[in-house]
């Protein structure tokens, strides 16, 4: 019974815009993303040099992320079969998120002046837009729980006490047939 009227709020809560997704701005996607395979749960994120891939924040500013390793969204292991857990059902916001830690931790002058916070908000704005953009795919609960994720104590560890893992060669300065990995995914945004 306990369990049910569990499964009961919870559709009653995702069907229902909450306070922080009606009160985040969204921002805007825009050109492709690569992902190449490296190993089992280890990609590395390349920029298309065609049409790089950027994200609009709500106040205009631009992120554009360079080369870097990700796992996608950092979602348990034990959440990954549940609808919205994916760690690739967000890509988008998850790799802009991944590029604000990693210039961040590497000090890349173009992104390194965000704060944690501002990392949070990000996540907020970015998540939103993919969920504007596709409903059908636009789950509140999920929203709240991702960026309460992002915002948590642990991730502020994260932030403090990570460091920067470069991809070991400069990968602007290969032709794309010598990239590391096999190409796997690329989503393009108009």
């Amino acid at each position: 019974m306990r369990l049910l009227l569990t499964a009961i709020l919870i559709l009653i809560a995702s069907g229902c815009a909450s306070k922080l997704y009606r009160g985040t701005e969204a921002g805007r996607f825009s050109g492709a993303i690569d992902v190449r395979w490296i190993r089992s749960d280890y990609f590395l994120f390349t920029p298309n040099e065609d049409d790089p891939f950027l994200f609009t924040r709500r106040d205009g500013s631009v992120i554009r992320p360079g080369p870097m390793y990700t796992d996608g969204g950092s979602i348990p292991r034990f959440l990954w079969g549940i609808e919205g857990y994916s760690p690739w059902g967000y890509a988008p916001a998850y790799i802009i998120h991944d590029w604000i830690f990693e210039a961040h931790h590497c000090g890349y002058a173009s992104d390194s002046r965000y704060t944690f916070a501002d990392s949070t908000a990000v996540m907020g704005e970015s998540l939103k837009a993919l969920m504007e953009e596709s409903p059908e795919y636009r789950n509140y609960f999920v929203f709240d729980s991702v960026i309460a994720a992002v915002g948590s104590p642990i991730a502020k560890r994260l932030w403090e006490d990570g460091s920067c893992k470069p991809p070991p060669i400069d990968l602007f300065a290969v032709p794309e047939t010598v990239l590391p990995g096999e190409l796997i995914m690329r989503i393009q945004f108009k």
